[in-house]
């Protein structure tokens, strides 16, 4: 029997869900993609690990106290001022942990961020970011940030795949977490040539081959660009969350070389790699002694990454971001804009 009528048949008996077909073929981006941080980056309160591990969180700023507790299947978000409160269920947990977590909630009909989130380097509840500054002069303002339809679009269309919206704005379906069809957007229909046994029509843009600022115009849909940033800021520390601004800001970037791409030194069907030395070979690439163009370091030859691009703490957030401008870092220097 024709290889692709029994591929069809397979990709038929697993369902209609594009990244369940994608695994017919491609088990190994699959099996690596279930721990990926994306697949996570958006969950249901009731599949949140740090929700049904934390059964009862609280945290209290001046007159106000905060508390996040699970009963059952359900996470329930309050805030106090001692007189009054509000409640509700939380809806939406939003990221995979590494830095934090973020949750959205529903009170009469609209979209709002809790103003704490779950940061694992705590083990509880601190400002969500952005929220530590805010005007609360009353409980309303308190409890959490107003999200007008616009930005619950954003935030859930980059945190989830395929989010399918009525004309009243009101969201009716989606795939928690990135996908496969987020970034390969012809998946569906590859998935469904496959089906058909259709050969000819199932050929899809290989990713790989794009240079790093189509990438880059690819990955900005939902990671800001070189562009928002310059434009937009934010300037200072807080901007050291943007990857791809602040390779951007190196030297050695080459929007025409793939050495230096996103996809170089990230596998994004998986987990995010913290050994320093495994990116060794990554800076090799282009700095070897055989490369007359490029610098060899005087200093070492291992854990590149640990000088050259260096760790840094945003405030409130509690946590170390690599700083991907890459460069001579200096003991002292002062944080770079």
């Amino acid at each position: 029997m024709n290889r692709w009528f029994l591929l069809a048949g397979q990709v038929a008996a697993l369902g209609t869900t594009v990244a369940q077909d994608c695994e017919v073929c491609h088990r190994r981006e699959a099996e690596a993609a279930k721990s990926a941080p994306m697949t996570h980056a958006l969950q249901r309160a009731g599949e949140s690990d740090f929700l049904k591990n934390n059964l009862d969180l609280s945290f209290r700023s001046g007159k106000f106290s905060y508390s996040i507790r699970r009963e059952d299947n359900t996470s329930t978000y309050s805030v106090t001022d001692g007189i009054g409160s509000i409640s509700a269920s939380i809806e939406w947990a939003f990221g995979a942990g590494i830095v934090g977590q973020t949750y959205l909630y529903r009170r009469d009909g609209a979209w709002y961020e809790a103003a704490v989130s779950f940061y694992p380097e705590l083990k509880g509840l601190d400002w969500t970011p952005g929220q530590a500054g805010r005007l609360r002069r009353n409980l309303e303002e308190a409890a959490g940030r107003k999200i007008d339809s616009a930005e619950a679009r954003r935030c859930l269309g980059c945190h989830s795949t395929n989010a399918v919206w009525s004309r009243a704005s009101d969201l009716e379906s989606l795939t928690t977490g990135v996908q496969c069809a987020q970034c390969h957007t012809s998946a569906a229909q590859h998935a469904a040539a496959m089906t058909r046994g259709d050969a000819a029509r199932a050929v899809v843009p290989k990713l790989a081959t794009m240079e790093t600022e189509e990438l880059a115009n690819l990955c900005g849909k939902c990671h800001p660009s070189w562009a928002d940033i310059a434009a937009n800021g934010p300037r200072g520390p807080l901007n050291i969350r943007f990857q791809f601004y602040r390779l951007t800001n190196s030297r050695c970037y080459d929007s025409a070389d793939r050495r230096i791409a996103c996809t170089a030194c990230h596998d994004p069907h998986g987990r995010l790699v913290k050994d320093s030395s495994s990116y060794d070979s990554k800076c090799q690439q282009c700095h070897l002694v055989a490369n007359a163009r490029a610098k060899t370091c005087p200093v070492s030859k291992r854990d590149c990454i640990t000088c050259h691009m260096p760790k840094f703490e945003v405030p409130e957030l509690h946590y170390q971001f690599t700083d991907h401008r890459i460069r001579i870092a200096r003991a002292g220097d002062k944080y770079p804009d």
